[in-house]
């Protein structure tokens, strides 16, 4: 018998580690793609020589909050566009002396320089058309995932659902054209979610909803689209608190006698939180159809007992039977009787 014992609990460890191991192994095969080749110091020349080729991109640029990195506070391979696309010293000899060329009237030594493939190579900026998305999203996390600005929203990017599915920064981020310099966001919320959550854009379209797409509220009030470690990216407190609390804080208790079916399930076991075709966003037309998934009335309940299903007393064909809460109003938890009256 201990002997089986020791083999059920090795069998259980086992199977426990296998979604860890491969989440690492993962990972790993992640780092190893994001890994960019290393840039020497010395190939830095700073932002102000890439403005008089690339005006437009420049005049965009002087707008975000990136250009706040053109200081010496920063490290080399940390300001204005050399953090993002690397060292331009070579790509500014390559061009310069290609320039300089077809001023000289040199056209066909210039033209001989763009085909030496070696030195066009050399000379080419990191372009983040050719990478793949968490190659670009690792450039980003350089600066974003340690201790510049809200860093804590993006320490679980690496291993969040937009990045397990192949979402990148650019996605949802534009650093030269941003439609709103704050976040330098594509497009606002929540138009930009719903390019991807379609379903949800449905679901806010319902007669009952959380006041979304009026402006009210965002979708990242509740979800961190960086990552986080609940469900669906959901927001929570210190204390580890639902989003739905940050506003409903009536109903977060404690309570001397808690409703089960939120203490476990949560505020999604009885209201659906993007939007629903009935009152208060109850996943049922009426209370009574809810409470009755769980309460139903059968015989030979005892009255009185925490927990217990209605009686035969409780006749449903009844009207005065049919409105739970008419009673039982302290639904989500009461501190003065165990059948939430």
């Amino acid at each position: 018998m201990r002997i089986l014992k020791v083999v059920l609990v090795i069998l259980f460890c086992a199977t426990a580690s296998v979604p860890f191991i491969s989440t690492r192994i993962k990972a790993s095969a992640d780092k190893k793609e994001a890994a960019l080749p290393p840039q020497d110091p010395s190939q830095y020349v700073g932002s102000s020589a890439c403005v008089e080729c690339h005006t437009n991109q420049s005049t965009h640029y002087t707008l975000t909050a990136h250009n706040k990195t053109n200081n010496e506070k920063y490290r080399v391979d940390e300001r204005g566009c050399e953090a993002c696309h690397g060292g331009a010293k070579q790509h500014l000899e390559f061009y310069g002396t290609a320039q300089k060329l077809i001023k000289e009237g040199k056209d066909a030594e210039a033209q001989a320089l763009y085909d030496d493939a070696a030195k066009a190579k050399a000379a080419k900026m990191i372009s983040f058309s050719g990478l793949s998305s968490t190659q670009a999203s690792a450039i980003c996390l350089k600066c974003h995932e340690g201790s510049q600005g809200r860093n804590e929203e993006r320490f679980n990017f690496r291993r969040s659902e937009h990045a397990r599915h192949g979402v990148s920064c650019l996605d949802c981020h534009s650093s030269h054209s941003p439609k709103r310099t704050e976040f330098l966001l594509r497009n606002t919320e929540p138009n930009m979610c719903y390019q991807c959550h379609a379903d949800q854009r449905a679901n806010f379209s319902k007669p009952f909803h959380h006041k979304v797409p009026e402006g009210g509220m965002k979708c990242s009030d509740c979800h961190n689209q960086h990552g986080g470690f609940l469900a669906k990216s959901l927001r929570n407190s210190v204390t580890g608190d639902t989003p739905c609390l940050k506003c409903h804080a009536d109903k977060q208790g404690p309570f001397v006698y808690e409703h089960a079916p939120i203490k476990q399930d949560g505020c999604q076991s009885c209201h659906t939180p993007h939007g629903s075709s009935y009152p208060k966003m109850l996943t049922r037309p009426q209370v009574k159809f809810l409470c009755l998934e769980c309460h139903s009335n059968a015989p030979g309940a005892k009255v009185g007992d925490e927990g217990t299903i209605p009686t035969q007393t409780h006749d449903l064909t009844s009207g005065r039977y049919q409105n739970c809460t008419a009673c039982h109003f302290d639904i989500h938890g009461s501190n003065r009787h165990r059948q939430f009256r």
